[in-house]
Order: C-alpha cells, then structure tokens, then sequence
C-alpha cells in the first residue's frame, strides 16, 4: 500500500499520491465483492467503471439509475447489475405529475426487476424539493412503493461538518441541525417494521456513534451501507485524531454534543455490527471520470477495510483536516466476508427470491 509521492501539482484530485491503480494489492479474503450502492449511466459510460470494478475484484451491483437506461444496461451486462428504482429528477416536480409518473417508474422498475426504491431525503434535496418523508405526496409513493412489495433505501441526513460555520447548512432555520435530521427516519422505519431499510452512506450517522448505535439496535431491519467515499474515510480519519490527541481535529466532524469516538471504538462498532454493514462505494459514472478516478474509491476502500494503514488520502478532500487522511480499520476476515459478501446476499432484495 506504499505510495509514489511526486509533485502535487500534476497530480490529479483523485491521484495525490501518484500511485498505480491498474495493479491493486491482493485482497485480505478470496471471492466476489458486492457493491450495493453505485450509480450507472449509459452503456458506453459505464464500460470504463466497470474495468475498475473488475481490477478490484467488484462482481454484482446494485446502481441507481435512470429507467431507460435500464434495458440497454441489463443486455449489455446481463446478471451484473441490480437496480434501485428512482424518479426522474430532472421532470419538475414536487407536484401531482412528478408524483404520477414516479408512481408509474415504479411499476416499471418492479416489472423489470427491481425491489428496492431510494428516497434521497438530503437536507438540500428535502428543502428543494419542500418534500420529507411525512409529506402526502412522498407518502403516497411511498405506499405505493409497499403495495407493490418494495423494500427501501433512505440517504437521511450529510456530512456533519457540512453544519457548521460556513459550510453548506450552517443556516440551521432552512436546513435543521444534524440531530433535527433524523426524527422522520425512525418514523418510518416505525411505520413499515416489515420491511428492509438500507440507510445509505453508514445511515448518514458515522459521526454520531451513539445514535447510529441505538438505531441498529432499535430496528432489527435496518442494515446501512459503507458508502461516500470522502465522507467515511474523513469521518474514520477524525476518531484517529481523537485516539491520538484527544480533540476534535480542526474542521473535523466529531466531538458531536460533546461527545467523542476513538479509532478503537470505531472498529468495535464495525465489529459488533458485522452482521448489518453492506459495501457500497457510491461511484457516479459520467463522461468526465476515467478509470483512476473509478479505481481510486475502490483502492481506498480496500486500503480502509483491510488493512493498518496510516497516512495520506490519495483523494482530495476539501470538507477534511489537510492534507486529507485515510486511517485503516483492519478488520478480521470474517467481518470483511460479511462485509463484502454475505451481507449484502442476505439483505438485499431480489426479483427472483419472490420478496
């Protein structure tokens, strides 16, 4: 896992370190990885995320798409993709005809396949949108969504640090607080007991332990997922700070209510849930990203999963401590093959398992 330092000015926002992605390290454990949370886009778009993924040992995935892209993507790729039904972002919206034609999308997506559907409740989105999960019209697809057998997939919630000062929603009356976050996710995973829930990018709750906790242990369906690169790798970063100096690095995310995560406490955590914990990656495919920029989530990844690693982040990061750090759990084995694998065959709904 050594890098090739090199001068930092030609060195792209994905590749500080100079190092070789084409030939990553041998993986701690044998098999397939599962990927559950990656967003594919047209055919030729995604050949080239689909080499990284190859080089990294990545085999099926769940992706987040549009519905037409979905024929083209399963002929030309059969059995590599799952897919997490979605709106068409771009129709308007929030109104009746958004609300029709999601509705619709759903229908289609289940006869193609799909099981799961994402709500992305983001503080931005929801606010935009001026549509959160106890709103009539998103709870008509959301009843919908159940009638018709889906299991669902919540991002609630972002960076904590993007609350502070200065950042994205530091104006807390149109945005909320972190905490004010969340009160709508327990709701309804209060309402639907009888379903999976997938709570995206760790539940949005990396930076607040204890509460992610206490979820876990409140709603036996509810099962997250390691994806956001920048966002868990910066959050596992701080608690290493925390473990070295006892405070909260500067512009960190921790020290939430006063309170603070070691390095050990974290990967206790990862441990203590093995059983709930699914790999995701949340790569975006698009005509401007190449194979390094595909590669360099998985290696970090790899690198944060599997190993002790110390030192830089290979991937910028504005939102982190500078210069960005990437902190390795060394996880045992049998945690990474749940992690990796079995988590995911276990939790995930597929078509032809008839749930």
């Amino acid at each position: 896992m050594s890098s090739v330092p090199a001068s930092a000015s030609v060195l792209p926002p994905y590749n500080r370190l100079g190092l070789d992605y084409a030939h990553p390290p041998a993986h701690k454990i044998p098999g397939e990885i599962i990927d559950c949370h990656m967003h594919a886009g047209s055919v030729e778009q995604t050949k080239m995320f689909l080499a990284a993924a190859d080089a990294y040992g990545i085999g099926r995935i769940w992706t987040m798409t549009g519905l037409e892209n979905v024929p083209a993507l399963k002929e030309a790729f059969p059995d590599r993709f799952e897919f997490i039904a979605v709106p068409n972002w771009q129709s308007g919206g929030p109104n009746e005809p958004f609300i029709s034609d999601w509705c619709r999308r759903l229908d289609e997506f289940y006869a193609l396949g799909s099981r799961l559907i994402k709500f992305h409740q983001a503080p931005r989105t929801r606010v935009l949108w001026k549509m959160g999960l106890d709103h009539p019209l998103t709870h008509r697809v959301i009843k919908h969504a159940y009638d018709l057998g889906y299991h669902f997939m919540t991002h609630v919630g972002d960076p904590k640090t993007w609350f502070l000062p200065g950042k994205p929603y530091a104006d807390h009356a149109q945005f909320g607080t972190f905490n004010e976050q969340f009160p709508l996710l327990d709701q309804m995973l209060e309402e639907f007991p009888d379903r999976i829930h997938l709570g995206a990018h760790m539940g949005g709750s990396l930076e607040d332990l204890p509460a992610l906790t206490r979820r876990l242990e409140r709603f036996p369906n509810y099962v997250i997922d390691s994806s956001a690169t920048k966002w868990i790798i910066r959050a596992i970063a701080d608690t290493a700070t925390v473990a070295s100096n006892g405070n909260v690095a500067p512009g960190g995310s921790l020290g939430f209510e006063g309170t603070k995560t070691t390095l050990s406490q974290m990967r206790d955590f990862f441990i203590k849930f093995q059983d709930r914990i699914l790999f995701g990656s949340d790569l975006v495919v698009g005509d401007r990203f190449n194979f390094d920029h595909y590669a360099s989530r998985y290696w970090v990844h790899q690198t944060q999963w599997e190993t002790p690693y110390r030192g830089e982040s290979p991937i910028e990061d504005p939102d982190a401590t500078q210069p960005p750090q990437l902190v390795g759990l060394d996880l045992p084995p049998e945690v990474l093959v749940k992690l990796y694998r079995t988590n995911a065959l276990r939790w995930l709904p597929r078509a032809w398992e008839g749930v």
